[in-house]
């Protein structure tokens, strides 16, 4: 049997080795979509939209069993599924009908390793590669 294993929310995706994935995510073109993908990683690699036979999409519990079942065709041993709309910002933003603003707390994009101080690029180191 594949085993299944469930990732929080800004965990780290794994990218290596002979396993499946379940992507839960918001669309990048439409905040309000709602986009579920099933990945392949090792020798059988590949990714396809969750979608049942009429072209619907898939809810993410068909989803994690459509891929749990291919896993096990192709002999595959672990599927983690991975819901990034859970995450307590990812929620605020889908309740929010895809609204990224949040007046009371200011997004961060700092890197101090890489001497960025924040997401303003006359912020960011002169050498990091970005014309002014």
């Amino acid at each position: 049997m594949t085993k299944i294993i469930q990732l929080s929310p800004h965990d780290p995706v794994p990218e290596h080795g002979h396993h499946g994935l379940v992507l839960r995510h918001m669309g990048e073109d439409d905040p309000n979509a709602v986009v579920t993908e099933i990945v392949f990683y090792g020798a059988n690699a590949g990714s396809s939209a969750a979608h049942r036979p009429d072209g619907t999409a898939m809810s993410l519990e068909e989803a994690v069993a459509a891929a749990q079942a291919e896993a096990a065709r192709r002999g595959i041993g672990t599927v983690y599924v991975l819901d990034r709309t859970q995450g307590l910002r990812e929620r605020e933003v889908l309740a929010g009908h895809g609204d990224h603003s949040f007046p009371e707390d200011a997004l961060s994009d700092t890197d101090p390793e890489d001497g960025e101080q924040g997401s303003d690029l006359r912020d960011r180191a002169h050498d990091a590669g970005y014309m002014r």
